[in-house]
């Protein structure tokens, strides 16, 4: 079997375990708009949640994964497997010390802060989820360092499916433990936050017994002198202040959401110096992006991130055995994929976010306006759908290679970008204004890095995925014509269930089944690999 057909194999096991908790995820998050809506019990949750989400990045699948695979997999191709393993050890070891340091002094800061800092009612509330959700970041970021290790040994399916595990948690909690924190929703909201906390936990305990099937046997080692544990180290920091100004930009978005709000009931301007200011944002801010971007998430995690996760071990694979022809292959034929893809998906998000949120949404707490503010963002974010799912896979060729700096540089410029653009846009577009700076950001983001790869480690064939695209770009716009035609006939009516569900799913059906048969017409490669590698069932 080939390793083209592998690593879409592999990517296909991913998304399918991808897709169930994609789907459990969004049960979830129908559950919680019912109950908390976006309201301020929501909106501090959302920023308690981000902040320990924040160090998972960087100390657990973001770039610990990225600088450990590529070593790792080198010592498996090169070495014998004890040294493998002990990589394995040394590597657990530190990052098991330097969490729990991290904890110790930010649940310190969280309970102290108060007592110096007077602070206003939904920041104290964020702090108070904030010492329940902060440990969260020990099991979580051990458990993606659990998910590197399998990840490297080509076995995929439970790293893809433990996420589950938080869902159903998260679930279970609202139903069971949110009523015994009381009934205001700023008190049921601490039941959320227990949840998670469990959740954590179970995702890395249920990846052990698999690391022991495949002879990882994790035993403290404290040689941190190890030489691959210091390349580790050596391509990781760069890769951690990449992604910690990302993702402290990714947080930003919250904190100015949450800061820019007007207080429920409060005043409607804010004071700099002398100057008088409206508030551009209402409370509920962080809650529509949230939601907003969690529907975004959906095609992004079962395919984007799907693709990009299984494709990396056979970057990392290739780049080790300096196969550099493989490598460009399978680069190619990934991207090219990924565009197939994400295109009609971001064009579909854009035409059927109404319907979308309508459906899985508007209830209960989640009232019209909401279902108005949330689609707005969807519409913004999903403009960018294509380049976050493309960018997980250039990202990870970047890091195959070794080369953590280029990503480094390309992102930290894109930062000062969306914050500039974050804090010109909320003016005018509101928490959309949030929204469509990330979307941006992130197509200005892929185009720099695609040239730049392209140039520097000398990838032919480009001519295949500009071919690609053009085909790629016509099925869509036939599918966008045909899509929004049909719903326009189709109106929001009595707003029953019935009515939303043929909203929804009328036009996405006919758009799906006219993308694939252009697809057809026009003899789409991409086409033909998705059927043949992932969907056609063959003997081994």
């Amino acid at each position: 079997m080939s390793e083209k057909r592998n690593f879409l194999r592999s990517a296909k096991t991913i998304s399918i375990c991808t897709l169930l908790s994609r789907i459990l995820g969004l049960a979830r998050d129908i559950i919680c708009a019912s109950v908390f809506g976006t309201g301020i019990a929501w909106d501090a949750f959302v920023v308690a949640f981000k902040i320990p989400n924040l160090f998972r990045r960087l100390f657990g699948e973001g770039a610990l994964s990225a600088a450990f695979i590529p070593i790792f997999t080198e010592y498996l191709e090169t070495k014998e497997r004890k040294c493998a393993m002990e990589l394995v050890n040394v590597t657990g070891t530190a990052l098991l010390i330097i969490l729990s340091i991290i904890i110790i002094i930010s649940e310190t800061s969280f309970i102290l802060v108060p007592y110096f800092t007077p602070l206003n009612h939904k920041w104290e509330l964020v702090l108070k989820l904030l010492t329940i959700t902060f440990p969260y970041v020990l099991f979580i970021c051990m458990a993606a360092f659990a998910m590197a290790v399998l990840n490297s040994l080509k076995h995929f399916f439970m790293p893809a499916i433990a996420p589950i595990a938080l869902n159903i948690c998260w679930i279970i909690g609202v139903f069971t433990l949110t009523p015994l924190f009381g009934e205001t929703l700023e008190n049921k909201i601490f039941g959320v936050a227990v949840a998670i906390l469990f959740g954590g936990l179970i995702q890395l305990g249920i990846q052990i017994p698999i690391l022991r099937k495949t002879g990882v046997l994790f035993r403290p080692s404290l040689s941190f002198t190890h030489p691959g544990f210091r390349r580790i180290i050596t391509l990781m920091l760069p890769i951690i202040f990449g992604l910690a100004a990302v993702q402290i930009n990714v947080l930003l978005d919250s904190v100015i959401a949450i800061t820019f709000s007007q207080p429920t009931g409060g005043a409607e301007n804010f004071l700099i110096g002398s100057i008088t200011i409206p508030y551009p944002l209402e409370t509920g801010a962080v809650s529509v992006l949230y939601y907003g971007d969690r529907l975004i998430q959906f095609p992004l995690g079962v395919f984007g991130i799907a693709m990009a996760t299984a494709v990396f071990p056979y970057f990392s694979t290739h780049a080790a055995r300096k196969d550099w022809e493989n490598f460009t292959l399978t680069y190619n034929q990934a991207i090219r994929v990924i565009l197939f893809i994400g295109m009609p998906a971001s064009v579909g998000l854009i035409l059927l976010r109404r319907p979308l949120v309508e459906l899985f949404y508007e209830r209960n707490a989640f009232t019209a306006e909401s279902t108005y503010r949330t689609s707005t963002v969807i519409a913004f974010y999903a403009l960018g759908v294509w380049a976050y799912s493309a960018l997980h896979v250039i990202v990870r060729a970047f890091y195959a290679m070794k080369d953590t700096i280029t990503p480094v540089k390309v992102g930290a410029g894109m930062v000062l970008l969306n914050l500039i653009l974050n804090i010109s846009l909320i003016w005018f577009l509101r928490e959309g204004g949030l929204a469509l700076a990330t979307a941006l950001s992130a197509i200005i983001q892929i185009i720099i890095l695609f040239t730049i790869f392209q140039r520097k480690h000398n990838i032919t064939g480009t001519k295949h995925i500009y071919t690609s695209l053009l085909k790629t770009t016509v099925s869509t716009l036939i599918m966008s014509i045909a899509c929004w035609l049909v719903l326009s006939k189709l109106t929001a009516g009595d707003g029953s269930l019935q009515t939303k569900l043929l909203r929804l799913f009328v036009p996405l059906i006919i758009a799906i089944v006219i993308y694939f048969a252009v697809s057809v017409f026009l003899r789409s490669e991409e086409l033909k690999y998705l059927y043949v590698h992932v969907l056609k069932k063959r003997k081994e």
